[in-house]
């Protein structure tokens, strides 16, 4: 969807974005002046900073929050290492120095280590030293043993966070330090909008993707389990291991990992889960949308492939023809190249159940308060999926599409208007094609 609508997404987005803050703007109208903002590049060596921002840090900084990563899957190696490895290094050199530091939180993936599909709470070891790998980037054979090590790791993303984890670890002899993995990040449950998202990559991209009409098919197993937590539970249990982690730095001498994850306490397959959002959507059509949402899914690549050509590439075709008519570039043929792209970076992940404990998590709800249980909610036993979505798609459709909950009636038409016109086109093109054969061999 982000592709099809190009420069229109981003103004949704940025228009949605000041929505999230009219709660706090309520609570506390001054809340900005709490704020300070420093500009910086994780590609730099201390991340580009001013002398005056470091000075400001060192002396200010207590609590640090490392989330800040490429996410790209197919990012080139050298510069997924310098973002998602220089970065992390130069923000635990940050606390190093700082005089009242409290405790650093890694933010990594629950699939760092997604080479096996049991992923236990644990900083897994890698052949390669980060610090050794940091100081011989420019190093011909380093980079070329260091890629052929990285293959172990379905993409350059999760290789260059485990190899963060580590570093991170070699940091707690400096202060208390501990390692946040969440699994694939969805739209809010609750705040700051049910439904809020400020990312269309990963699994909001395909969700929102679904949902717009675009993506109708894609190679996923239905009986794999696709992991999934709403972002604000992720940032609720960002801040609840930051407290912890400081509360016990005297008992927890080791670096505790937190596998931030649904699938063990609340289970669901991707079937589950189509259908789940099938009955939602039903009540909340989009009227921009580009087709009604259809989900036919294989685990085989054949037949995606034809899934693909039929109600992707086809219907694309015709549209864009349509636009070319017009005066119009041409972009959705263009758009499900892009995504088939998309669909083999993550084959891995749609067509594999992957196993995850998480003690640690579950620990951390028991340690919690109920005030911070209502404050903080982190526990996904604590929600339903049919819940989930209920809240989740009428957010999308009203502060990301920005579309009015009551069009239904107006929405449903113009879908079936849409698919009426695509459908003639088609079949019209399928009974030439049809006729050719016949005149060809009779």
């Amino acid at each position: 969807m982000g592709f099809a609508i190009g420069h229109e997404l981003i103004v949704v987005m940025i228009t949605s974005a000041y929505k999230v803050f009219d709660r706090l703007t309520k609570k506390s109208p001054n809340y900005k002046d709490r704020i300070k903002v420093v500009e910086g590049d994780l590609e730099k060596e201390n991340l580009s900073l001013s002398a005056e921002s470091m000075e400001y840090l060192r002396e200010n900084v207590n609590i640090i929050l490392h989330i800040a990563a490429t996410v790209k899957f197919d990012e080139e190696i050298i510069k997924a290492i310098r973002i998602n490895l220089l970065g992390t290094r130069e923000a635990l050199e940050i606390g190093k120095h700082a005089k009242n530091m409290e405790s650093f939180i890694y933010v990594s993936t629950a699939y760092s280590n997604s080479y096996t599909d049991h992923i236990e709470e644990r900083v897994y070891p890698v052949d390669f030293n980060p610090e050794k790998v940091l100081a011989n980037l420019q190093d011909e054979k380093m980079k070329e043993e260091l890629f052929k090590y990285s293959l172990k790791w379905p993409n350059t993303y999760t290789f260059t966070k485990s190899l963060a984890e580590v570093l991170t670890q070699n940091y707690r002899q400096y202060f208390p330090v501990a390692v946040l993995r969440p699994s694939c990040v969805m739209p809010a449950i609750d705040e700051p909008i049910p439904g809020w998202c400020d990312s269309i990559y990963g699994p909001n991209g395909t969700f929102i993707g679904w949902y717009y009409g675009l993506i109708r098919t894609t190679q996923i197993d239905p009986h794999v389990q696709i992991d999934t937590v709403p972002v604000d539970y992720v940032s609720n249990a960002i801040i609840a291991v930051g407290w912890k982690t400081y509360a016990t730095r005297e008992q927890e001498k080791e670096v505790l990992v937190y596998n931030c994850i649904s699938s063990a306490d609340n289970p669901l397959t991707f079937d589950e889960r189509r259908l789940e959002c099938a009955k939602v959507v039903e009540k909340h059509p989009l009227l921009t949308g580009l087709y009604t949402p259809l989900s036919i899914v294989t685990s085989s690549e054949t037949m995606f492939r034809i899934y693909s050509f039929f109600l992707h590439y086809l219907p694309a075709f015709v549209l864009d023809t349509a636009m070319r008519l017009r005066g119009e570039k041409p972009r959705l043929v263009s758009t499900y190249n892009k995504i088939d792209k998309v669909v083999e970076t993550v084959r891995k992940f749609t067509n594999t159940t992957f196993f995850f404990d998480n003690q640690n998590m579950r620990d951390l709800y028991v340690q919690m308060n109920s005030a911070d249980h209502r404050q903080y909610p982190c526990d996904n036993r604590n929600y339903s999926w049919r819940l989930y979505f209920e809240r989740v798609v009428p957010g999308l459709k009203k502060y990301f599409f920005k579309e009015d909950l009551n069009n239904v009636k107006q929405a449903r038409m113009v879908q079936r208007k849409k698919e009426l016109t695509v459908h003639s086109i088609l079949a019209v093109i399928l009974a030439l094609i049809l006729f050719q054969l016949y005149y060809l061999l009779f």
